[in-house]
């Protein structure tokens, strides 16, 4: 139900999921909403036109073969034809509900919104989260707890954010040392940490802070006063690669709120590392593992402007640092391309697959395309 443009996070795992599911047995056929809708129409006006696109279109699509589904409130007007038909849902779980509420505080007090959106996570057959801690969440609402959870974490397209790592070190610095923010600008995402320890004198002077993104915070970098700010708005995929990659340092900052309780998995941990860039990551369930895991992070507590001016002030003034810790991350983020984990996918799919009365008589090897419709974000996602 999201916007699936290669600069967000619903795109970004739609085209990767479709990645996985690169095997010759599959068929997909993807269901998504990439623009925007007109400019003179207000923006919730364009998020009712854009679900009410994908859910009729989706709904026309006949429901037969495995559904794949990016969670969102809405996803069940869509999930419901294939699970009343005993078809089978793999649904991709990426948050809480603390994000809608937090994203939309008017949903706190829409009860009939609360149970569309756990609807689909109790009638799903499978369920895909990025984190333990988002699998343990999705299990105290299941009938049958975590018995069909999976965890499997997100990814990245590795190859585009090296290319542009080697151009970069080839062409050298193009403009002065700064910082970079990239991503989705939501409450929770800590910018107005960032802004704060801009502020603090530990940050260095000549260090400036780039942002790419678009949210709820974006005014707040808009009207940042600091001339050390350069907001680029949304951008591209191969933009962003690109900005990554020429950045001195990438920031993954995340606020110790109910909507990273469960676990996150940002994608901009990974596509820093694999653009060669230190990231640093405030320490929240699920992002934490995943820069650990990686190697190619500072860790700093959540909600600190201090540690993090801090932070920003070490690395910047040691590039020996910043090279080393750049090249595990590189290392480790190649464990994370989309590719690295299509066998678990595959396996989730084909079983669904069999376990479907309607094709269940048709085994993996005997199907010569096991049809998936990837519903676009929220509806899409795979």
């Amino acid at each position: 139900m999201e916007l699936t443009s290669d600069s967000t996070a619903a795109g970004a795992q739609l085209r990767g999921t479709v990645q996985r599911l690169a095997d010759p047995r599959f068929l997909v056929r993807p269901v998504t909403h990439e623009g925007g809708g007109p400019t003179w129409m207000p923006g919730f006006m364009q998020k009712i036109a854009r679900i009410a696109s994908v859910v009729t279109r989706a709904r026309l699509v006949p429901a037969r073969g495995v559904l794949l589904a990016r969670w969102s409130p809405f996803i069940a007007l869509v999930s419901g034809r294939w699970t009343r038909r005993g078809l089978p849902l793999v649904l991709f779980v990426q948050g809480n509900l603390a994000d809608m509420h937090d994203s939309n505080p008017w949903t706190r007090r829409a009860e009939w919104l609360t149970r569309l959106c756990l609807a689909s996570i109790r009638t799903a057959t499978h369920v895909v989260t990025p984190s333990v801690g988002l699998a343990e969440w999705v299990g105290t609402i299941r009938a049958d707890g975590r018995e069909r959870v999976t965890v499997i974490p997100n990814g990245a397209d590795v190859a585009v954010f090296d290319e542009e790592r080697e151009r970069a070190a080839e062409e050298g610095p193009d403009e002065p040392a700064h910082v970079l923010f990239f991503g989705n600008m939501a409450s929770w995402q800590g910018i107005d940490t960032i802004l704060d320890a801009l502020a603090d004198p530990r940050w260095p002077a000549d260090l400036g802070l780039h942002v790419i993104g678009d949210g709820q915070m974006a005014d707040a970098v808009r009207a940042s006063t600091d001339p050390r700010v350069t907001y680029l708005g949304r951008r591209s995929k191969a933009d962003v690669a690109a900005a990554a990659a020429r950045a001195e340092i990438t920031l993954a900052t995340r606020h110790d709120v109910a909507a990273s309780a469960t676990g996150v998995s940002p994608f901009k941990i990974i596509e820093s590392a694999a653009a060669g860039t230190p990231s640093i990551v405030t320490r929240v369930p699920g992002q934490t593992e995943l820069a650990v895991d990686i190697g190619g992070s500072v860790l700093i507590p959540p909600d600190d402007p201090g540690a993090l001016a801090d932070a920003v002030a070490r690395l910047h003034a040691d590039p020996v640092l910043r090279g080393e810790i750049a090249r595990r991350g590189h290392a480790g983020a190649a464990r994370y391309d989309w590719a690295a984990r299509a066998d678990e996918l595959t396996r989730i799919v084909l079983g669904v697959a069999g376990a479907s009365p309607a094709t269940a008589s048709v085994s993996a090897e005997e199907a010569p395309a096991a049809e998936s419709l990837a519903a676009g974000p929220g509806s899409s996602a795979a």
